[in-house]
């Protein structure tokens, strides 16, 4: 099978990838009789959690021990949903190795399990059993590609899915178009999205967060536009993502548009979509906008309450950011080293230096993290009160 392909892109393997966890079989056991399946399917899915893997292996072993053939698709996902390597691989060699449909759960196990040189091990090692991947075994080994950031691999991997003319294929394409923006190929990704004649809202937000990632906010916003031009609905990730823009561009006009576009989609208190639009309205130093909203959402995490404390205190209100700060405490919501990091700097505005340390007291007794911005934060407290020796502490 594409035998001129596949060597140059094992060729390519050898020499990026260590290969001391390839492992052999040393025969090709015959494939055994199908395992009857209608009484076990609800309770192996059951039992396909870490804590049920020994419920799992306890009823195979009552399968062994009735004479009954355990050589199981159930089983063998069992094992690999429970992150059982050593289970998976005795169970696989008693299959069939000559069926697909084996070798890609076995793959997508790897990978789901974060042994993503495994999978495309084990990849190499149906290629060289003669069997053909399909459709269904690409994306998890262009997955393992971009866990890996391994591009040049992907990319001999793209070759071979064009050969096979699954380029087109919507879970293919989703991967190899997320592949390329994942590690800043964003033209790449850009040629194969075009190809797509199906674009699922998936596909069309991982095209709008690649131009976020690469700093391309014009080609975002017209993608967004794009977008909303079809039948695509947006969901919290779009509007997460074009929040952002207009929060980094300014565009807060637009911004107030895509709100009342929120609200018609339902989105108004997902907390995700909440706080980006928080974020865009203090950015764009609509305090009283943001304000509004803030107030309007039904359970405000911590991250509605830092971003609503940073935005008082970066757009200099910080008698406001400290009553803010005070409410935040009375309504028992434990602050964290981002909190202090934004709000501290409102302490020393208003020379409120016994309030500051209060604060480094409260840290202590509390042992928030101590990381660089919130050192620096209280060293600066401390200096501008002129108690240089606590300074010093907190600097050693």
């Amino acid at each position: 099978m594409y035998p001129k392909n596949l060597c140059s892109i094992y060729k390519v393997y050898r020499l990026i990838t260590p290969l001391k966890c390839f492992h052999n079989t040393s025969h090709h056991i015959p494939k055994p009789s199908e395992f009857p399946t209608f009484q076990l399917p609800s309770f192996l899915q059951s039992s396909s959690f870490p804590l049920n893997l020994q419920q799992g292996k306890q009823v195979h072993s009552r399968l062994i021990l009735s004479g009954i053939t355990t050589a199981n698709p159930l089983l063998l996902a069992m094992y690999l949903r429970c992150g059982s390597f050593i289970d998976a691989k005795n169970l696989f060699y008693q299959t069939d190795l000559g069926c697909i449909k084996r070798w890609n759960l076995m793959i997508r196990g790897f990978v789901k399990m974060g042994s993503f040189h495994f999978a495309l091990l084990f990849y190499f090692k149906m290629l060289g059993c003669g069997v053909s991947p399909d459709n269904f075994t690409f994306p998890s080994v262009v997955k393992a590609c971009s866990a890996l950031n391994n591009v040049r691999f992907g990319t001999l991997i793209h070759e071979v899915i064009m050969l096979m003319v699954f380029e087109v294929n919507v879970f293919v394409g989703s991967s190899l178009i997320n592949l390329y923006v994942e590690n800043g190929y964003i033209n790449r990704a850009r040629t194969l999205f075009d190809k797509m004649p199906v674009r699922d809202y998936v596909l069309w937000n991982v095209m709008l967060n690649g131009y976020v990632k690469c700093v391309e906010l014009d080609k975002a916003t017209e993608i967004f536009q794009e977008m909303r031009k079809g039948e695509t609905k947006p969901n919290e990730v779009t509007f997460a993502a074009i929040f952002f823009v207009c929060a980094s561009e300014g565009m807060v006009k637009f911004g107030t548009q895509l709100h009342g576009l929120v609200v018609s989609c339902g989105l108004e208190s997902n907390s995700m979509v909440a706080n980006t639009l928080l974020s865009m309205y203090l950015k764009c130093g609509w305090l009283s906008d943001g304000r509004k909203l803030f107030d309007m959402i039904p359970q405000a995490d911590l991250v509605s309450w830092n971003g609503m404390i940073s935005g008082y205190v970066q757009n200099g209100f910080m008698e406001d950011a400290s009553c803010l700060f005070n409410k935040m405490i009375s309504s028992g919501v434990k602050p964290d080293s981002i909190t202090f990091s934004s709000f501290l700097p409102a302490v020393t505005g208003l020379g409120s230096f016994r309030k500051g340390k209060e604060i480094h007291g409260y840290i202590l007794r509390h042992g928030t993290p101590l990381d660089v911005f919130l050192n620096s934060a209280l060293i600066d407290v401390y200096l501008k009160c002129r108690d240089v020796e606590m300074a010093r502490n907190v600097y050693n």
